[in-house]
């Protein structure tokens, strides 16, 4: 862990709080701008490979089959790689990442241009893209804790899931376009944005870091984390919270490209369908932003994510878009304000000699969504996109609900 923690210098210490409070550290400006860009990367490379595929294969199983070789790779990866963010310079970690990234982007963008692209190469190439999300993201969450402190925490988890969301409006449409004139010309901005990120996190300053982890045998610290995390009630739950809709819910953002062409009639509706989730999760967080270290954290989280569930279920009911793209806005909401305030309270609760692999099994919740893919594919192949989307957010619906009756340690909790 780094062992250096709040503002770069005294003079950039906050005077008040505000909904910008972060942002007055350099080091967090860097991070903030290379998390768009990140981010940027990601959605593009979901989305130009989701229609890569589409195009190739016509097949909602193949779009299922690549998000979950990919989410097989992410879960096997990156405990390990949460060990290394405990280990050595999270800045390294995310620069090597974004730069290998931004190589395998450019290496399909030949593919597809050349027209030499076939479907092994979308599986390889989702691997690849795994792999280097699995060592940037354990890394960048703990890293936001580094150039935190207990009081701008909030905050800061805040502006960096904002810089999320802020790549998910602008880039799914953007990427969806570029992918329906030339799916190349998509992997080029990839490429290219991902080139950002890299240097963006390189003018980020050297942090002297503190190795909290050892040199002990990899495999038993990476038990010795998970045994941790299981044993603590909370954040047993809070992991919970984060991975189940995951599984059962985000992957309906892989089928999108469907819900466009046969519920909407509108191929250039997919990055557009996409993008709303962020709207609504950018006016959440900044009014979560604003407001701080909120009371009732976890009870406001938990009503959040119920709420999100019922309005995605409302999404799978419609057959108009505008309707569609309004009701994705207001879950989007509900959802950036639920898991700011679970990371939030996560990172909050968690021994710092954790913290990388903390948050490397938090993400670990986020790969669980490829695995979920194919079964949701096989539901859509079988009833239909509207009812195989919805039957596995009735599921999860009753999860929560369990949650709620029987998660006592983390609803009497902050």
């Amino acid at each position: 862990m780094a062992a250096v923690a709040g503002p770069t210098s005294p003079s950039e210490a906050p005077s008040k709080p505000g909904p910008f409070l972060s942002l007055r550290n350099r080091d967090f400006r860097w991070l903030w701008i290379s998390t768009v860009a990140v981010g940027f990367g990601q959605w593009g490379q979901q989305i130009a490979l989701g229609i890569l595929v589409y195009n190739l294969t016509g097949s909602a199983v193949q779009l299922g089959g690549v998000t979950t070789a990919s989410g097989v790779v992410s879960l096997s990866v990156t405990p390990f790689f949460g060990l290394l963010a405990d280990r050595y310079s999270r800045r390294t970690i995310m620069v090597v990442s974004s730069s290998l990234g931004a190589l395998q982007a450019g290496i399909l963008a030949v593919l597809v241009l050349s027209d030499v692209v076939v479907v092994w190469h979308a599986y390889v190439f989702a691997v690849l893209t795994a792999l280097t999300q699995a060592a940037n993201q354990p890394a960048r969450q703990a890293y936001v804790n580094d150039v935190s402190t207990p009081e701008t925490l909030a905050n800061a988890i805040s502006l960096n899931s904002i810089a999320q969301n802020v790549s998910r409006i602008a880039g799914p449409p953007l990427a969806g376009y570029l992918a329906v004139l030339n799916v190349g010309a998509a992997f080029l901005f990839v490429a290219g944005i991902r080139g950002v990120a890299t240097l963006a996190t390189m003018l980020m300053g050297r942090r002297p870091h503190e190795r909290t982890a050892g040199n002990r045998n990899p495999f038993k610290q990476i038990l010795d984390g998970f045994a941790y995390l299981l044993s603590e009630p909370r954040l047993r739950l809070l992991l919970a919270i984060n991975a189940v809709p995951a599984l059962m819910v985000y992957p309906y953002m892989s089928m999108m490209p469907i819900f466009a062409e046969e519920v909407f009639h509108e191929p250039t509706a997919y990055g557009w369908l996409v993008a709303m989730i962020a709207v609504g999760s950018v006016v959440g967080l900044f009014a979560l932003a604003w407001l701080g270290d909120i009371p009732r954290k976890t009870q406001i989280m938990l009503g959040c994510f119920l709420v999100y569930l019922v309005l995605v279920l409302l999404f799978t009911r419609t057959d108009l878009l505008w309707l569609a793209l309004g009701t994705l806005i207001v879950a989007g909401l509900f959802h950036g304000v639920a898991l700011a305030l679970n990371n939030t309270v996560f990172q909050s609760e968690i021994r710092p000699d954790m913290r990388g692999r903390g948050m490397a099994a938090w993400q670990i919740g986020f790969g669980l969504m490829p695995l979920g893919g194919l079964p949701m594919g096989v539901l859509v192949d079988r009833v239909g996109i509207q009812d195989g989307v919805a039957i596995p957010m009735l599921a999860c619906l009753a999860v929560f609900a369990m949650i709620v009756v029987f998660g006592r340690s983390l609803t009497r909790g902050a």
